[in-house]
């Protein structure tokens, strides 16, 4: 059955935005959205993190997650059962499955493999049944297209009819342990080998009342019991047991193939359960935490409009317990944002929470900010400085210039790139002739770009190009040298205001 619930039409979508994963994580500070969402469970922390960085390039796929996560946050208990019986499924099935592999210190026969799956297949039909009469009894009162139809699925595809077929066919197949007697037909394939075997007639009455016959009556109930013959040349024996094993053989494959199926079901289930509960833990804590979040919009990708109110960085929120300081945004027509302003202002915390914000909307969920609105990209990358480290074979702007080509090489037109401080650890004069030459093919490639930059003399000449489609920012500071942490639209200053940390400093010494 399919499950279809991250996607309209398929288990796993075929197209995703690319970008440079691990180092998104690092520079977005990710690891904590992914920890809150996942509440120690680590399959929902693996799920979260793989589905997040997996972005999605339509609007129909991201509004149909949309609309299953306000119904897991309506009906959370719900949601939070159904996970836990399929997690108890896939568990029950694994542990079966390990033990038997251990037990089997030497090579099993076929009938015992068959016993195997019929044990296996009855776990798994006991799980169907118990998920079915679960969603069953749900109150029903899910929004979602998503949610709907799968359920319609589920009672369209596991009936009572179909769970009772499956039980019947389980006992009828316990013959082997009970005794009995199973007749074939085949044909002859390459190499005198049986082929086109099938099951003919399926008994369990037999062969354990004919112990007790005497050797009379057991010679004449061979003669004259039904497909019976007496077997009394060697060869005819050894012909007999290879035909017994292809049919067992037969009846193994055929099993097998269902409960592989219904485990990738199970399997299939729980992977979009635990990315719709990690939602749904992550919107409960920011509602425990009095922390707005909202859904967002998504434009068309021709409208080129970024409208955005009362943004702010999702992992210091969770850090510091409260709302931080959140910045307002309206744009039309924008693709290069260059952000300067005083040291210590937010800059590099306005940044990662527009990344955060574009990455949560392209997996389908809330962001946030109270407001939200931008259009999808097929490829999301960021590039921020990084601390020396001792193991660096090479010096910090060859790490860089390296980290830099890696994105060369996959961003597209249609892509966001997020620079902080990038080619700050050389010279003023050499790292703006670097910014220049990345900042203007990209620019000119369409690409949109967010630029944190202390590079004044990059900063200057890009200004002084008055292009059309550059906006300027930066970190407001009172007259005092207060920061408010706010980003707003300015001209750029030649400085970074570095002597108010400094005399702070001093300050704090003294």
């Amino acid at each position: 059955m399919n499950v279809w619930l991250l996607y309209r039409d398929s288990e796993y979508g075929n197209t995703a935005a690319s970008m440079n994963k691990n180092e998104i994580i690092q520079d977005l500070n990710l690891d904590v959205i992914f920890k809150t969402m996942a509440r120690n469970d680590k399959y929902i922390y693996n799920t979260v993190r793989t589905v997040i960085m997996n972005s999605l390039t339509d609007i129909e796929t991201i509004q149909y997650r949309q609309a299953i996560i306000e119904d897991c946050i309506h009906n959370f208990n719900d949601f939070t059962g159904l996970y836990e019986m399929v997690s108890e499924a896939i568990e029950e099935t694994n542990k079966y499955t390990e033990a038997t592999k251990k037990a089997s210190s030497v090579p099993v026969s076929n009938a015992m493999s068959v016993l195997n799956s019929l044990e296996l297949l009855g776990i798994l039909v006991k799980h169907l049944e118990n998920l079915k009469s679960y969603c069953d009894k749900m109150d029903h009162n899910f929004q979602s297209p998503g949610r709907k139809a799968f359920y319609d699925r589920l009672v369209k595809d596991i009936n009572v009819r179909f769970v009772q077929k499956i039980k019947d066919s389980i006992t009828k197949m316990n013959f082997l342990t009970e005794g009995g007697e199973i007749t074939f037909s085949a044909s002859l394939g390459q190499g005198l080998k049986f082929d086109n075997i099938i099951v003919n007639y399926l008994v369990k009455e037999g062969y354990k009342k004919r112990k007790t016959m005497g050797v009379v009556e057991m010679i004449i109930h061979k003669i004259f019991s039904r497909n019976m013959v007496i077997l009394d040349d060697t060869n005819l024996a050894r012909d007999a047991r290879e035909m017994e094993a292809a049919g067992l053989a037969h009846i193994l494959k055929m099993y097998q193939k269902f409960i592989k199926e219904l485990s990738s079901f199970f399997e299939c289930l729980r992977y979009p359960l635990a990315f719709y509960i990690g939602c749904a833990n992550l919107y409960i804590r920011f509602q425990q935490l009095h922390i707005p979040t909202s859904m967002p919009v998504v434009t068309k990708q021709d409208m080129n409009l970024l409208k955005f109110k009362g943004l702010y960085d999702m992992s210091l929120a969770i850090y510091s317990r409260k709302t931080p300081v959140c910045n307002d945004l309206a744009t039309e027509d924008k693709k290069l944002y260059i952000i300067t302003g005083a040291n210590q202002g937010g800059k590099s915390t306005f940044l990662r929470s527009l990344g955060v914000a574009q990455l949560l909307m392209q997996a389908g969920m809330f962001v946030p900010a109270s407001y939200y609105c931008n259009r999808l990209y097929d490829g999301i990358f960021t590039h921020f400085t990084r601390r020396e480290d001792v193991a660096m074979n090479s010096g910090k702007l060859d790490e860089e210039l390296k980290r830099m080509s890696d994105i060369l090489d996959e961003i597209t037109p249609n892509s966001l790139l997020l620079l902080n401080e990038s080619f700050a650890t050389t010279t003023e004069r050499e790292g703006s002739a670097i910014a220049s030459d990345v900042v203007r093919a990209l620019y000119e490639n369409g690409t949109h770009i967010f630029m944190v930059t202390h590079l004044f003399e990059f900063t200057k000449a890009t200004y002084d190009e008055n292009l059309e489609g550059a906006m300027f920012l930066s970190a407001e500071r009172l007259a005092d040298g207060t920061r408010t942490y706010r980003i707003l639209e300015k001209v750029p200053e030649k400085t970074s205001y570095g002597l108010d940390l400094y005399n702070d400093i001093i300050t704090i010494n003294i």
